[in-house]
This record gives C-alpha cells, sequence and structure tokens, in this order.
C-alpha cells in the first residue's frame, strides 16, 4: 500500500467522537470514543494519530469534521486560525459539516409537489 491510502477520519460532536480508518475502499477501523468535552488530556488525540502511523508505518491523511471549532485548536490539530497542523506521523484537513436541512413549507393551502416538479424543467423543453 501507499502512504496516501491511509486515511483516518475524525467527527468530534458534542455527543461523542468517532473514528474511520480506511485504505481504498476497505475500513480497518471503526471506533466511537467519549466526546471532546470528556478528554481530559489535550494530547490524546494527537497520541492516537501518532499510534496509528507507527503501527502502519506510514502518514495518514487526518479528515476532521468538529461541531465546535474550537475543539481542532484544543487537540492540536489545527492552529488558533483554523489552519491545519502537520507533523511526521500525519497531515490534517479540515472539512466543515454541513447540517441538511430540509426548506421550509407554506402549510395549509394544499399540496404543490406537483409545481415544484414543474420548477426543475427547463423553460425550452413546454
Amino acid at each position: 500500500m501507499t502512504m496516501s491510502e491511509y486515511t483516518v477520519t475524525l467527527s468530534l460532536s458534542a455527543a461523542r467522537s468517532r473514528v474511520l480508518l480506511t485504505a481504498g475502499a476497505d475500513e480497518f477501523l471503526r471506533a466511537v470514543l467519549p466526546p471532546p468535552s470528556q478528554i481530559r488530556h489535550e494530547r490524546a488525540v494527537l497520541s492516537l494519530l501518532q499510534g496509528l502511523a507507527m503501527w502502519l508505518d506510514r502518514a495518514p491523511r487526518v479528515v476532521v469534521s468538529a461541531d465546535e471549532g474550537d475543539a481542532t485548536f484544543l487537540f492540536g490539530l489545527t492552529d488558533e486560525l483554523g489552519n491545519p497542523q502537520r507533523s511526521v506521523y500525519y497531515t490534517v484537513e479540515v472539512v466543515e459539516r454541513r447540517a441538511r436541512r430540509r426548506g421550509q413549507r407554506v402549510a395549509g393551502v394544499g399540496d404543490f409537489r406537483d409545481l415544484r416538479q414543474l420548477s426543475l424543467l427547463r423553460g425550452d423543453r413546454l
């Protein structure tokens, strides 16, 4: 396997921390850990990543998403401006978690699904 094939994906939320280690389409590790608010040691995340890198004998790509931006800074994954940190053990990429939201609908005036579908068609087809 090449160095770029290993990816550690971290999802840090108020409810839990999730870790996924993959290489291409293959999963090697899944973990559900306590949320960032319960992690007492500020180097815990970095130690986990360093340990995985030593186990794999490779520097994995680390993709992290956090509900609270300061969690990535508190654990040393980013600097105070949110720029990803680098190490000989890993490279960090921060991705924004986008909440999916269904658009608001006006209630009480009937079903407009057919009109929503029509709005998807281009005018030159009519």
